[in-house]
Order: C-alpha cells, then sequence, then structure tokens
C-alpha cells in the first residue's frame, strides 16, 4: 500500500494497531534478516520430518506384529506376514489381524490429528506474545518424549508380548503439547517475521521443500534401517535425531520477537493457559476487520482444506495403480520418490522462476499450482498405461506451490500479533481434514473398483476446481480491498 494512502481498508484504530505492530517487526526483523536470510529453522524440520517418517511405515509394520502376537500366533507364524509368501497360512493371519492392527493406527491417526488442535492453538497464541522459538522448544519436548516413549516399548516388547495400544499412549506427549502443527506454525511465523514481501514466498517454499526432502529420505531409508538393525534401534535413532533438533533450535537460532516484559519462566506458562489466551483466539478468528480481511483469512482457511481433502486420494492410489497397472510395491515406491521430487524442484527452483523472473504475484502462483492438481487429477484419470502417470507429474511441476503462496498473503494483510494464532489454527484444521478425506475415496474407490477404479480421480479433480474457484474469489476480494502488491 503506498504511504500516504487515505482508501485504507483498516478503520484508524486498527490501522494504528498495525503500524505500530509492523514497525516492532520490522525492527526486530532488521537485527535477524542478514544471518537469517538464507537458512534459520530449516534443518530442525528436515531432520523431524526425517525422524518422523522413517518411524512411521516401521511402527505399522511393528504393530501387526505385535498384534498378531498377542492375537496368540507364534513368533514363526507371525515372522510370515514379513515375507512374500503367499500361503495360505499367512492369508489366514493377515484375516485375523489386520482389523485389530487397523483400529489401533486409526487411533494414533485420530490422537495425533484432533488432539493438538486446542493445545496448538493456545500455543500459537501464546507464540505470538513471548516467542516462537520457546512455542517451538515446548512443542519439540512432547515429540521427543513420545519417541523416547516408543523406544522404550520397542525395547520391551522384545521381551515381553506387549499389546499394541500401549503404543497410543506414547502419543499423547506428542499431541497435549502440539506436535508438529505448532512448530510447523512457529517456523513459519518466524520467517514472516523476519522476511520482507519481496523474499516471503520463496522462503517459505524452501521451508516447506525442506519438510518434504526430509519425510522422502525417511521414506527412503527406514527398510535400510530396519533391516541392519531392528524396530527399536530404529526408534532409538528417530529420538537421537529429535534430540539434534532440538539443541539445534536452542543453540543456533534466535526468536523474532523481543519481550517486553520480565516475566519469569512460571509465569509465562501459567499464561498459556489463562483466559486471556482463549479471549485472544476468539478475537482473531471472529473479530470482524475492516476490508473483509476476515472473510479473506477464513476463504483461504477453506480453501486449504479442500485441497488437503482432494489430497486424500492418496490413500488409495496404490490399490488402483495395482489392479489398472498391475505395479508392485517397488514401482510404486518409485513413482512416488519422483513425485515428490518434482514438488520439491517446484518450491525450490519454480517460486522464483515465478516470483524474481515472471514477477508474477502470490495469488497468481496459487491458482497456476491449484490449476496443476487439476490437470495432474485428469490426466491421472483419463491415463491407460503407467507411463502417463509420470507424464501427469512431470507437466504438473508447480503443484504444491500454493501452501507458500497462501501463507504469504496470511502474513500480509495480518497483523504481527495475530501470525502465529492464525498459522496454528489453519494447519490445526488442515490435520484434521484427513479424517473425512481417507474415508471418503475408500468408499468411491470400493463403489466404483469393478467396472471405473479411475473416477476417484476425477472426484478430486472436482475438489480442486472447487478450490480453483474459491482462489479466484480471493482474488477478487484482495483486488476490491485495496491490496494491489498481490493482484494478479
Amino acid at each position: 500500500m503506498e504511504e500516504g494512502r487515505s482508501d485504507s481498508v483498516y478503520s484508524s484504530g486498527e490501522e494504528d494497531l498495525f503500524a505500530k505492530q509492523s514497525l516492532m517487526r520490522l525492527r526486530n526483523a532488521a537485527r535477524w534478516r542478514e544471518q537469517a536470510q538464507y537458512i534459520s529453522f530449516e534443518p530442525a524440520l528436515l531432520v523431524f520430518c526425517f525422524a518422523m517418517s522413517i518411524s512411521e511405515v516401521v511402527l505399522a509394520n511393528h504393530i501387526i506384529l505385535q498384534t498378531c502376537l498377542v492375537e496368540g500366533f507364534d513368533r514363526s507364524d507371525c515372522q510370515l506376514l514379513n515375507t512374500d509368501s503367499n500361503s495360505s497360512r499367512r492369508a489366514m493371519i493377515e484375516t485375523q489381524v489386520q482389523p485389530l492392527a487397523a483400529n489401533v493406527t486409526m487411533v494414533i491417526v485420530i490422537i495425533k490429528s484432533v488432539v493438538p488442535v486446542l493445545s496448538a492453538l493456545l500455543l500459537g497464541a501464546w507464540s505470538d506474545r513471548y516467542g516462537r522459538k520457546p512455542a517451538m522448544l515446548i512443542a519439540s519436548a512432547g515429540v521427543l518424549c513420545s519417541f523416547v516413549l516408543l523406544t522404550l516399548l520397542a525395547f520391551l516388547s522384545m521381551q515381553v508380548t506387549l499389546t499394541p495400544w500401549y503404543y497410543t499412549a506414547a502419543y499423547l506427549p506428542f499431541s497435549v503439547l502440539g506436535g508438529m502443527t505448532v512448530i510447523t506454525a512457529a517456523a513459519f511465523s518466524y520467517l514472516s517475521d523476519v522476511t520482507n514481501e519481496q523474499t516471503r514466498t520463496m522462503r517459505m517454499g524452501f521451508m516447506e521443500a525442506s519438510m518434504m526432502a526430509g519425510a522422502l529420505l525417511g521414506f527412503l531409508a527406514s527398510s535400510y534401517i530396519v533391516e541392519w538393525l531392528n524396530v527399536a534401534a530404529t526408534f532409538l535413532i528417530a529420538s537421537v535425531l529429535i534430540l539434534l533438533a532440538i539443541v539445534y533450535i536452542a543453540r543456533f537460532t534466535e526468536d523474532s520477537i523481543i519481550l517486553s516484559n520480565n516475566n519469569s519462566a512460571v509465569e509465562k506458562l501459567r499464561d498459556l493457559l489463562s483466559c486471556e489466551r482463549l479471549r485472544e483466539l476468539s478475537g482473531t478468528f471472529f473479530m470482524r476487520r475492516s476490508g473483509y480481511v476476515r472473510e479473506i483469512l477464513w476463504s483461504i482457511v477453506l480453501l486449504t482444506g479442500l485441497t488437503e481433502l482432494a489430497g486424500g486420494s492418496g490413500g488409495v492410489f496404490y490399490m488402483f495403480t495395482r489392479r489398472k497397472f498391475g505395479w508392485d510395491l517397488k514401482q510404486f515406491s518409485y513413482f512416488q520418490f519422483t513425485d515428490v521430487l518434482i514438488i520439491i524442484f517446484g518450491n525450490v527452483i519454480g517460486i522464483p522462476i515465478l516470483k524474481q523472473v515472471l514477477h508474477c504475484s502470490d495469488t497468481t502462483v496459487a491458482i497456476v499450482s491449484i490449476a496443476s492438481y487439476i490437470v495432474d487429477s485428469l490426466i491421472m484419470g483419463f491415463a491407460s498405461s503407467g507411463w502417463m502417470l509420470y507424464l501427469a507429474i512431470s507437466v504438473t511441476v508447480l503443484k504444491g506451490t500454493d501452501g507458500a503462496a497462501l501463507m504469504t498473503i496470511c502474513s500480509t494483510i495480518l497483523p504481527a500479533g495475530d501470525m502465529a494464532k492464525f498459522f496454528t489454527m489453519a494447519l490445526s484444521l488442515t490435520a484434521v481434514v484427513p479424517l473425512v478425506s481417507a474415508p471418503l475415496f475408500t468408499f468411491v474407490y470400493n463403489a466404483t473398483i469393478e467396472s471405473l477404479p479411475e473416477v476417484f480421480n476425477f472426484v478430486a479433480a472436482s475438489v480442486y476446481g472447487a478450490a480453483l474457484l474459491l482462489m479466484f474469489i480471493i482474488t477478487h476480494l484482495i483486488r476490491r480491498f485495496y491490496q494491489p502488491e498481490l493482484l494478479l
């Protein structure tokens, strides 16, 4: 917005508050912008995602084996589940064990998705007042506690037979302290504090790419680690890596918020559960803002939810490739690796090209990304052979860049003091969406598997289409209410 303009989207009181917060934000950012110009929390996020990625598949398989033992089968019989045997004995064990194991896994997903919502929102509000780094360390401590418990349970299971339900309890510290929702929101809020509008989208894209790279490397390494060592050692490695990430955050990063009070640590923690934080949350989410800023923010949250809903088709995609193209697990793994690698390339290379070379706005980046998702889903739906799936991901390299663009838009129209509250709310709601998307696409796939197993791709494309329409509405609102730096 040009200096001296009188057609501000904010009321006079809001504008004064926004100006003061912006000035403080610039002063704080000046101190760290030079040292955080290229890197800040990215190494820690990469390590976090790597540690969780190497453990997720291993834990799922370990739960199946533990369930098998609890159901009364011999250990030698249970080891059949780790082989490629097609024997009737293995099929019988799978039939009896998988339903209970699936229930345990489902409860873990619910604990990791639903439970963190309230604590993440409270920590987000607390982070805007007391700093990004403390909130990240608190959430990281919960993650470390959960992985230490998983390690202990895995070592104990080598001596005695444990019910797999113990593993659900191990995730309670992770969830109660906000988990990755708080860690990610604090990191993106930090970037909003220390970057300017010219570099923010690229830095956020690079941070997302770091997280995807960590998850991808963990996915590739998990099978080798558990093969060379064992389940307990795998969890121990993950715990050590998480501890190293916490040490990195504590020793090698600085906060972007300078505290204006001298409250003790006990007072700060007590303030986390105060009624004032709840009032701040209510004000951030429901307070009417000039220029329909509130409507823009909630539209962006809905848009994020729609893209996450459409992304739930990935849960049945492996079964689709097996049925239509005869792919085995190795072929599918190669495809997944290529897909994620291309998305990382789009965030690291594509966003700078769009922003710096082509001078595209953030709304344009988001529109191109969502349109790429639509094209990707349609090509996969019409695909008649496996190479066409690779064609789909090759021509849609810019899908996945919408996250960084949308976060940049939010950080531009939001006061600095509301940043973490909004990010944690958006990420918390996004984390709950898979509880709806997974059953939806499973139902669609099961209903069409005999005649048209590819139909779920067109359902995903239609959801992305609704998201694209909503993105055009958001763009119109931004244009109408005087945000020229975000126009198409």
